[in-house]
């Protein structure tokens, strides 16, 4: 399954999702898979009625394909295998999440070919034999080598993600097992950082009887063992975070881009405009736009985005206007 099959709550029932939601869902599968080639990262700059809401629903398309990608087993095991000992885990049972040390990894004194992760969880030492490993084990953060910014483990947090209805309705918990093995910045955006909270709090969206929010699917601070992305106050005076460039960055309004777009120059983007904003703030950033566009090397790729999306049976919705380039 995938966020495609959602349904939207609606004060008088439950309706299919709207063209526009699903257009979002498409802008983020296709920056996903898309965002950089030959060494280009595209630009994608969204005219829209509103903004309201659209640039989280476009990040919960880049999140679902993380969520529905079928990681190999090779590459979760090697991860595992990089494990020293003391690294934290998370060890998951029937009865419970919780985290637990690593003592060592050595090959398995019963099955040939297979190793054995040795953990102490609590008082106990277990033995975690490598066939299990996709359904017991979760790596924190911190311990994945490509996870350039470490976020500390709280004793308050949420392990794993098969404690969201919604997601275990529409996932498998394999697929689910497999995602918190990488968590990592899959997506940024910059925006009204209580607004975007806010807005992510909000009864929107049900499933096989499951009702969830839109922060059923982006994890962006330290409340979950899994994080997908980073959010960036429009207002952000100083940026310590290390950006990798080919994440795709979603600015959620004109005023995200105009001040904070310096510190993701080489990074894909969406910039969303809605034509409710301030008129010379849209004049100011097209212009903005125009000066870049003249001064280097673009090629225009707005077929290719719309041909994308045809081939996804997804139209572009009334009222909305769109330009891609490299």
């Amino acid at each position: 399954m995938s966020i495609k099959n959602l349904k939207v709550l609606h004060e008088k029932g439950i309706n299919d999702l709207p063209d526009w939601i699903n257009f979002a869902f498409e802008l983020g599968f296709y920056i996903s898979d898309n965002g950089t080639k030959y060494r280009k990262p595209i630009t994608i700059l969204l005219s829209l009625p509103s903004e309201q809401y659209f640039p989280l629903f476009v990040a919960m398309g880049i999140a679902d394909k993380k969520f529905s990608i079928n990681k190999q087993m090779r590459s979760i095991r090697k991860q595992v295998m990089s494990l020293k000992k003391g690294s934290r885990i998370i060890y998951q049972d029937e009865k419970s999440s919780r985290k637990a040390s690593v003592l060592s990894i050595d090959p398995s004194p019963v099955f040939e070919n297979e190793m054995i992760l040795r953990i102490k969880d609590g008082g106990m030492i277990r033995g975690v034999p490598e066939r299990q490993w996709i359904d017991k084990i979760i790596l924190l953060d911190e311990e994945l080598e490509e996870v350039k910014r470490s976020r500390k483990v709280s004793k308050k947090k949420e392990l794993g993600l098969e404690r969201s209805g919604l997601l275990s309705a529409l996932y498998s918990s394999n697929q689910l097992n497999k995602v918190s093995f990488y968590p990592g910045d899959y997506f940024y955006i910059v925006g009204n950082t209580s607004r975007i909270l806010e807005q992510m709090q909000e009864d929107i969206f049900i499933f096989n009887g499951s009702r969830g929010k839109i922060n059923d699917f982006l994890y962006l601070d330290d409340n979950n063992s899994y994080t997908n992305g980073q959010l960036f106050s429009s207002q952000m005076k100083k940026n310590d975070v290390e950006i990798t460039t080919d994440v795709p960055v979603i600015y959620t309004d004109v005023n995200s881009y105009m001040k904070q777009s310096r510190y993701f120059n080489e990074n894909p983007r969406i910039i969303v405009i809605s034509r409710t904003d301030n008129e010379s703030r849209i004049h100011e950033i097209k212009e903005e736009l125009k000066r870049k566009s003249l001064q280097e090397n673009h090629n225009i790729n707005t077929k290719e985005l719309v041909d994308y999306l045809k081939f996804g049976n997804t139209k572009v919705p009334n009222g909305i206007e769109m330009i891609a380039w490299r």
